[in-house]
């Protein structure tokens, strides 16, 4: 007994100097994380402080924050115009420790509003991604969202009729290549297309869909990751847009083949095929005679993402050949229409074209199409002479709305007796 009391005795400052660093030296602070996703389309360039503290200085549509580390707890987050005090979106947030916080600034300017998506810290499992789908583009409607093999088919939809602000569970699939694809809710009809993608394991990611700011598609795609060097990359819609016309006066009805797959048949003079979407790369075009395998026209047409064409069967039947157009201009602003006058009349010689008798383009040849012209919306008489004379060929009424954007084409044969005479076919291009 004397032993233990000697050596308890000996023990006791161990003891009191280990309880005052107990005392001296509390737990780590829990920590939490959060980023800011600007996704406000028509919103400034803006300012964003955590708790005061500055996270970010002119951040514009479609920019994002690595994680800051905090504390958990209650924050303050301001989103203010750039370079102003000006703040147009306050959040809150109140953080649980280990927790993953993405705050998207949201919604038209008008109507911002922050929409926070929580995530946790566990890391996919060996070999995997894990992948969240955010709707945080205000323009689009409900969706469904596919993710595929790059090659699948569309089959069945992985996220169904997400509206907007809708976030899903987290998916936990394979890395390798993807294909992730959108329709509005119920429709076959792809309005986005990622292209292949490749998806490294480890990966822990949330893709939101945010409004576009170019090309076909409404919604482009951001990827947000945990990659401080690289928090955020975009992902564009890589499908292009193509129709066919038939402009052959003399020609019969066609079938029309993309790669030898036939997407429209026993098209007749001047039908087209109306925008078909197409991932983005050259394609074989034929023209056959309807219902055979005698092709009129065989061609190779280079197709760029977020580019509209027309492939227009030219010419008469004994000379027919393609004529490409990029469809591809700006949208007029507001109040205002684009127009362009595209020659195919074979035989009608060299024109002007006039819209409420003024000029719009004069000594247009076959073949020839103007630029886009920005006209105001309206109602207007449009006239196709002779060139250099008040011979008037062609002649009716168009309708230009605001906001869109329009082909005129002078089709037919100008031969006495043609059983297609001259005509004005217009086309929408937007």
């Amino acid at each position: 007994m004397k032993k233990a009391a000697a050596l308890l005795a000996l023990l006791a400052p161990v003891f009191l100097l280990s309880a005052c660093n107990d005392d001296d030296d509390p737990p780590p602070e829990a920590k939490a994380y959060v980023r800011v996703v600007h996704a406000s389309p028509d919103a400034p360039a803006v300012d964003v402080t955590l708790d005061g503290a500055a996270v970010v200085s002119g951040a514009a549509f479609k920019a994002a924050t690595g994680f800051a580390t905090t504390t958990a707890g209650a924050h303050a987050i301001k989103v203010n115009v750039a370079g102003s005090a000006t703040t147009v979106l306050s959040a809150n947030p109140t953080l649980t420790k280990d927790r993953y916080y993405t705050v998207f600034a949201a919604n038209k300017g008008a109507s911002l509003e922050p929409l926070v998506v929580e995530e946790d810290g566990v890391a996919p499992t060996a070999g995997n991604i894990k992948l969240r789908v955010v709707h945080a583009a205000p323009s689009a409607p409900n969706v469904d969202v596919y993710v595929t093999a790059p090659g699948a088919a569309l089959g069945t939809a992985t996220l169904s009729n997400v509206a907007f602000k809708g976030v899903s569970d987290a998916l936990q699939v394979p890395a390798g290549d993807y294909r992730v694809r959108v329709t509005p809710t119920g429709s076959s009809t792809v309005v986005y297309d990622s292209g292949t993608l490749s998806l490294a394991a480890g990966a822990n990611l949330v893709a939101a869909a945010v409004d576009a700011s170019t090309g076909n598609s409404p919604v482009s795609l951001l990827v947000l990751t945990r990659d401080a060097a690289a928090p955020v990359f975009e992902v564009s819609d890589k499908q292009a847009k193509v129709r066919a016309v038939h402009a052959s006066p003399d020609a019969p009805a066609v079938d029309i083949l993309v790669d030898d797959a036939e997407v429209a048949g026993d098209v007749s003079f001047p039908a087209d095929t109306g925008y078909l979407s197409l991932l983005a790369k050259t394609y074989n075009f034929k023209v056959n005679a309807a219902n055979t395998a005698t092709s009129v026209i065989d061609a190779d047409v280079p197709l760029e993402a977020g580019k509209r064409y027309s492939v227009i069967a030219a010419n008469l039947l004994a000379s027919i050949e393609p004529l490409v157009l990029d469809d591809t201009t700006a949208t007029p602003a507001a109040g205002k229409a684009k127009l362009r006058i595209v020659h195919l009349s074979p035989d009608a010689g060299l024109v002007d074209v006039l819209a409420n008798d003024a000029e719009l383009a004069g000594d247009v040849a076959f073949k020839d199409a103007t630029g886009y012209l920005e006209v105001d919306a309206g109602d207007y008489a449009v006239k196709v002479n002779a060139a250099g004379t008040a011979t008037t060929a062609i002649s009716g009424n168009v309708t230009l709305l605001s906001g869109k954007i329009y082909s005129v084409y002078a089709v037919g044969s100008a031969a006495g007796g043609a059983t297609n005479p001259l005509d004005l076919k217009v086309l929408t291009d937007n």
